[in-house]
């Protein structure tokens, strides 16, 4: 009880003193308490609801001990019961941050934003123990619901901008939850509300890298590349050096949606970022080799579902059947300069069949319609005498002047 009290009486201090960042530290997940849960755990002794918790402040009792019960159940390897404590400790500081929307309590936003990281770790350790055991899964789901009411507490202020731009980092947390839980839609309004109350601006530089990487990958999800392009470049030209795992990660994003641009990385970049998968890819795109990019997505189709890009590569298909049709073009042209801007059909089933690749004629008329009508490709498709009438300048144009977007789903 000696440890319990003197842990107690220190956090009690900094509560009393408004020392915000002592007290975060306290009550963090790596913090001396672990000492404390330690000793519970060996003594088989509950954590106290009174005693010496008496000493602290109103209010914080009943979070402090729900702290201490899920510094011992993580101390006992219990992850879901760890969890569901600290859920109750987070729950409490956010019903006080929403309680007080004023400067009063500004002091406690660095064990609001502590509480919010932790929470989110133990809730993906909660969740993988449930999996295993064959439990449902959903300690991430109700992460979910205390960050909003973090957020809510924070970005609601009605006197304190402090607050506000505390609330940048909860968002941050958030969208590293919705991602994990796929429910992407959920990211747009709290993304919105910052940019509405102009938070960005102030917003730490490691906050700004972050969120401009999850609005990149938001906008990619909408198929909305030069927005994904802007925000991903944007978070990868400002993130750190010394971070190579996170440089790697935008980047895994970036790549396919600069390929889709028409910009291809250079191997010397896959090599030194360790994405090599990407290196037969590239290759495809440059050379129109549909049969190299059809392997490759479906050597790497579990890695790249899991990472998210399958979708994106998926949609390279048309990027590389353009690249291959204009090579038909040039033989075209070279062969029949009369006729240059008249492309038969054939000559494009004849390429794909070098590739090892069978399409019946109809299948070939929807391929080069889907290019025409995406302009990817500027002419229209002659079925009687199964040809393609290209235009006479800009055949091909710019691939960011094409709609990449599924314009059915639009």
């Amino acid at each position: 009880m000696a440890q319990l009290s003197s842990y107690v009486n220190e956090l009690a201090s900094a509560l009393r003193r408004r020392e915000g960042r002592q007290a975060a530290d306290l009550l963090s997940l790596n913090s001396n308490a672990g000492l404390v849960a330690r000793s519970l755990a060996a003594s088989g002794r509950p954590v106290p609801s009174g005693g010496p918790l008496a000493a602290l402040p109103e209010g914080w009792p009943p979070l402090v001990a729900a702290y201490l019960r899920c510094m011992v159940a993580q101390n006992n390897g219990e992850r879901a019961a760890a969890c569901k404590e600290y859920r109750e400790y987070a729950d409490g500081l956010a019903s006080m941050l929403n309680a007080d929307k004023g400067v009063e309590s500004e002091w406690m936003i660095p064990i609001a934003l502590g509480a919010a990281s932790g929470l989110k770790v133990l809730s993906e350790l909660a969740d993988e123990e449930l999996s295993r055991k064959g439990l449902t899964a959903n300690m991430m789901s109700e992460c979910a619901i205390t960050l909003q009411a973090f957020f809510r507490g924070l970005s609601t202020s009605k006197s304190s901008q402090v607050k506000k731009d505390a609330s940048v980092a909860i968002v941050c947390v958030m969208m590293k939850v919705y991602f994990k839980l796929n429910a992407i839609n959920n990211c747009k309004q709290p993304l919105q509300q910052i940019e509405v109350a102009r938070l960005f601006d102030n917003a730490k530089q490691a906050h700004k890298v972050t969120l401009r990487y999850y609005t990149g990958r938001l906008a990619a999800y909408d198929e909305d590349f030069q927005k994904a392009d802007e925000h991903l470049s944007y978070a990868f030209e400002h993130c750190l050096s010394a971070a190579p795992n996170n440089l790697r990660r935008v980047l895994r994003y970036l790549i396919p949606v600069k390929m889709l641009l028409g910009v291809l990385p250079r191997p010397q970049l896959l090599q030194r970022y360790g994405l090599t998968e990407y290196e037969p890819i590239r290759q495809a795109v440059a050379g129109g080799d549909l049969s190299l990019l059809l392997k490759t997505l479906e050597e790497n189709q579990v890695r790249f579902i899991q990472t998210g890009v399958f979708l994106l590569l998926d949609k390279l298909q048309l990027v590389v059947v353009r690249r291959l049709f204009r090579k038909c073009a040039l033989v075209n042209a070279e062969m029949n300069p009369a006729k240059a801007h008249q492309v038969p059909l054939a000559l494009l089933d004849a390429a794909l069949q070098q590739q090892g690749i069978e399409k019946d004629p109809l299948e070939l008329q929807c391929l080069l319609a889907n290019l025409i009508f995406r302009k990817y490709v500027k002419g229209y498709l002659a079925y009687k005498s199964r040809v393609v009438v290209l235009a006479k300048t800009d055949a091909f144009p710019q691939l960011s002047a094409v709609q990449l977007s599924d314009p059915f789903t639009a």
